[in-house]
């Protein structure tokens, strides 16, 4: 961080501050929890009651970082952190070895599990923030879809003014990654917030935003994880498993089921021009494979931190690469970023570096950060934009 946005974070805290020491508590909380607290250098600071535990611990980012907490007389165990990056964070509680959700902290669905979050402030959260501006809807509908026999739920952003307008809306489709489900873009993304500020600043344009669970069910499984001692598998070889996978069954909910729906039952611009699919890691994946099997039906693509490894853009995707002149003719935009810190940096930058080859117009974004909410609600930012104009 530089000393400019240390200065912003410091005045961010001062501003809200409701405890000792100029601590506050996150906005993750569950109502009237004192803890966990973020304090001024923006460590976090954890409280648990666990009378009759021997050791606890704080996992934060699921194990990547492990602080010990301390017992006091009265029971309850207390840790500070070191200095956490502002943005949005996983992590649990273990008490003697077995990881649980701390009661001071909503929880969020996440590696097919539910866990505890915590979002630390920083200078560039206000693009996210819950600002005096007019408020979009957040919807949750169910629908029944054909391909699969399943009553599925999804959430559905209308921007502000839609029950009052009887305008028409163009429409993206936005997808979670592996291990989420269709509520991570509310819960985690706050996408509802981001399109609220891009609208009311005349960034975007007012747009429809539809999330489904993209977990392609329990015929699709993840590479297996390295066993103990042997190395794990190479990152192009993860990723392409991901990009491979044809995703036959989401393919025909999409494109079969929820547009018909979305169309059907939302004032909607039903055509391809106003219509956009975009993913995060394994939902880019989605997202490249299905936009490119569906150009009659998507004119823009995006994939956040995408799942993929395009060597040969003759080959890949089936061929739906190999004609650049006419892909480049059907797509409006083909949005691909990546944070530096990411551990598909490497294959995804090779895609890139293939698409250029190849002449396959497209706007490339590497930033800095890892494989987090932090850089895809940026993503998100940059993207809606550039949509629909």
């Amino acid at each position: 961080m530089t000393i400019k946005q240390i200065a912003l974070v410091g005045m961010l805290l001062c501003g809200v501050c409701l405890g000792q020491s100029g601590s506050v508590r996150p906005t993750t909380n569950i109502p009237d929890a004192e803890f966990p607290r973020i304090n001024r250098d923006l460590s976090a600071t954890f409280r648990i009651q666990a009378d009759q535990a021997h050791k606890v611990q704080v996992l934060m980012e699921f194990g990547q970082s492990t602080f010990d907490m301390d017992k006091s007389e009265d029971g309850y165990w207390s840790v500070t952190t070191t200095p956490l990056l502002p943005g949005f964070h996983y992590y649990a509680i273990s008490v003697d070895g077995f990881p649980a959700n701390d009661p001071g902290s909503r929880v969020f669905f996440a590696a097919r599990r539910e866990v505890s979050g915590l979002e630390v402030p920083g200078a560039d959260s206000d693009f996210f923030a819950i600002t005096d501006v007019p408020h979009g809807t957040l919807r949750r509908e169910w629908y029944v879809s054909k391909t699969t026999g399943e009553t599925r739920r999804i959430f559905v952003y209308t921007p502000p003014g839609y029950d009052q307008s009887g305008l028409r809306y163009p429409v993206l489709y936005l997808q979670h990654g592996y291990g989420e489900d269709e509520a991570g873009w509310a819960d985690q993304g706050h996408e509802n917030f981001i399109l609220d500020n891009l609208i009311a600043a005349h960034r975007a344009k007012p747009m429809i935003i539809v999330n489904e669970n993209g977990q392609p069910g329990p015929s699709f499984q993840p590479p297996p994880p390295p066993q103990a001692g042997s190395k794990p598998p190479p990152v192009g070889q993860v990723a392409r498993y991901f990009m491979n996978e044809r995703y036959e069954t989401f393919d025909r909910v999409i494109s079969g089921d929820l547009i018909s729906f979305i169309d059907t039952n939302f004032r909607t611009v039903a055509d391809r021009e106003h219509r956009a699919i975009a993913g995060l890691s394994m939902g880019g994946a989605q997202a490249l494979r299905i936009g490119l099997h569906h150009l009659d039906r998507f004119a823009y693509i995006g994939a956040f931190s995408p799942a993929i490894d395009i060597t040969d853009a003759t080959k890949d995707y089936d061929g739906g690469l190999a004609n650049p002149t006419r892909l480049n003719q059907r797509l409006r935009l083909l949005w691909i970023g990546i944070g530096s810190d990411d551990f598909l940096f490497a294959p995804v930058k090779e895609s890139h570096a293939t698409l250029e080859k190849a002449g396959i117009r497209h706007v490339w974004v590497e930033s800095s950060g890892a494989h987090v909410w932090t850089v895809w609600r940026r993503y998100l930012a940059d993207f809606a934009p550039r949509l629909f104009q």
